[in-house]
């Protein structure tokens, strides 16, 4: 999508796309609302999908700005103004000029919604038709050459290919396609990520196309290629994630398994190769974007950067982590990720004293959030970083419900299964957090000091302190938790290593108090506070 003085306003998110394809070819380039929701958000209640339109339709007019005139809401229909903007259906002679052919209508579009599928299947045939191949739809508000996007200006996408059967072909067949398109469904959760529909990637495998071709003709920076064996009750899952142009492995993983209750296997499998796929590239992405000046970033970049130096936890990277969302979210208004990353920012200053006014500060990352959620309420991130705002607000109950929206959005995220693992154990269900923190670190090992952290301390609130100083000498640096083992090595009589460990905190923080640290600590029960403080008090703190 194109405004008249060339600026590319194309949103990045897939409903918003979506949207644009429905108005784009209908008659008059009108719908009605109740049909765009069937279409989009088909598998949620009337009354959720009026309300996500209504934010899709919010997310977007903050995209247009000064062009949000273009879209037309009336009489319960919604529609682009046809004397503001003008569809381009006709492919155009470069559509094709290097591949031979034009793209297919909304290529690389993937909801995952059996109605909308079946909507551009509908039209793929209708062009196909029509051309006698298929066309793509462009919608500009005035004719202008789209500009040039420096490389990787754009959020990474994925292709996944189908997954190879061996051994018995017949039991294995539907199992790899049910992986795939779960590990696809799993994927397209994570707002950051663009997937390639399962559909099109399977019709250039079919054509006997190289990795290196389809990701090239697909526009994927990525792709996956999988073997399935199964044999004799037994069954193993080889997984790459490749990247594309250099056909090179950057990551890969085996997962083996018995073939009773194949359907909960799937799905874990599932869950795992998703969650892996995404923590690689996540790290990948990091090094990329870092090797770039800042001024050449766009939106999705600049949240990587800012990611970044919130994961310092210093002063200064937080402030750094601020100005990068502040300009993510000039370039593009109304982005969830960006508003939440600025919500987390101010929410450290005031957890780790940062902020010259705490109270302002809390209040700042509270704002966010909930402006986080207004501009995408499907967002997981955003639901997350409410529920973690709530939480520190001793505001229990509204921060589990803001998780649990969270793991329905993104089931696949280890950052948010771990935070919701956190907000249970600090609500005084630490037994219950446990699985979901050793889960979260199976699906994110580069996390695993912050997780082994939060894990101890739900082993140390279930007074199991032999498990929660085992657990700390798990981390790679151990030091990082030195409060949770002075106050175990105490409680199991060890007064020597307690005594030591509270000496590298005095010299690490000279003005260390108990008191005053268990302050900002949310428990909802006040002998989860008084157990750690007793700990620390009798190590000699």
């Amino acid at each position: 999508m194109i405004r008249g003085d060339g600026t590319d306003v194309t949103p990045t998110g897939r409903k918003a796309q979506g949207l644009l394809a429905l108005l784009g070819v209908a008659p008059e380039y009108r719908r009605p609302r109740t049909w765009i929701q069937d279409k989009l958000w088909s598998t949620q209640t009337s009354e959720l999908g009026a309300n996500s339109l209504r934010q899709e339709l919010a997310r977007l007019r903050r995209i247009l700005g000064d062009s949000k005139e273009c879209l037309v809401s009336e009489h319960g229909g919604l529609g682009l103004d046809p004397r503001k903007v003008r569809v381009r259906l006709d492919p155009a002679p470069g559509d094709w000029e290097m591949t031979g052919e034009p793209p297919e209508f909304v290529d690389g579009l993937d909801i995952v919604d059996p109605e909308f599928e079946e909507w551009v299947r509908d039209q793929r045939t209708a062009f196909r038709d029509r051309y006698e191949q298929l066309a793509p739809a462009v919608t500009e508000i005035r004719p202008a050459e789209r500009p040039t996007e420096a490389p990787g200006a754009q959020p990474p996408s994925i292709a996944i290919l189908p997954i190879d059967v061996l051994g018995d072909k017949e039991a294995g067949a539907v199992l790899a396609t049910c992986l795939a398109l779960d590990i696809i469904s799993h994927l397209t959760r994570f707002r950051r990520l663009d997937v390639i529909a399962y559909a099109t990637t399977s019709n250039f495998v079919v054509h006997g196309m190289t990795a290196s071709e389809m990701g090239r003709r697909l526009g994927a920076r990525y792709i996956t290629q999988g073997t399935l064996l199964v044999t004799g009750g037994r069954m193993r899952l080889k997984f790459d994630l490749v990247e594309a142009e250099s056909h090179r492995v950057l990551w890969s993983d085996t997962i083996n398994a018995g073939c009773d209750e194949m359907l909960d296997v799937e799905a874990e499998m599932a869950t795992a190769c998703a969650a892996g796929v995404m923590v690689e590239i996540d790290q990948i992405e990091r090094a990329r974007v870092r090797a770039r000046n800042p001024e050449s970033l766009a939106a999705y970049e600049l949240c990587i950067r800012g990611l970044d130096e919130i994961l310092r936890v210093d002063p200064n990277g937080c402030l750094t982590a601020i100005s990068y969302f502040n300009q993510a979210v000039s370039r593009e208004r109304g982005y969830a990720r960006a508003l939440s990353g600025i919500s987390r920012a101010h929410g450290f200053q005031w957890k780790y004293r940062w902020a010259e006014d705490l109270g302002a500060a809390l209040d700042q990352a509270e704002n966010f959030a909930l402006l986080a959620v207004e501009s995408d309420i499907n967002d997981a991130s955003a639901n997350a970083g409410l529920g973690w705002v709530a939480l520190y607000r001793r505001e229990h109950d509204r921060s589990l419900e803001a998780y649990r929206r969270a793991m329905q959005l993104n089931p696949s995220d280890a950052d948010i299964l771990a935070e919701y693992a956190d907000a249970l154990k600090h609500n005084g269900s630490a037994p219950d957090s446990i699985p979901l923190f050793e889960r979260a670190i199976r699906l994110n090992p580069y996390a695993s000091d912050h997780y082994l952290k939060d894990l101890a301390d739900a082993h140390f609130f279930c007074e199991d302190y032999e498990t929660a100083i085992k657990t700390v000498h798990r981390m790679r640096r151990p030091h990082l938790s030195n409060r949770i083992l002075a106050a175990s090595y105490a409680l199991v009589g060890d007064d020597a290593a307690a005594r030591r460990t509270a000496e590298a905190i005095r010299r690490a923080f000279p003005d260390f108090s108990a008191t005053e640290w268990l302050r900002s600590v949310p428990d909802r029960h006040p002998a989860d506070t008084e157990r750690f403080l007793e700990g620390l008090r009798r190590a000699g703190l």
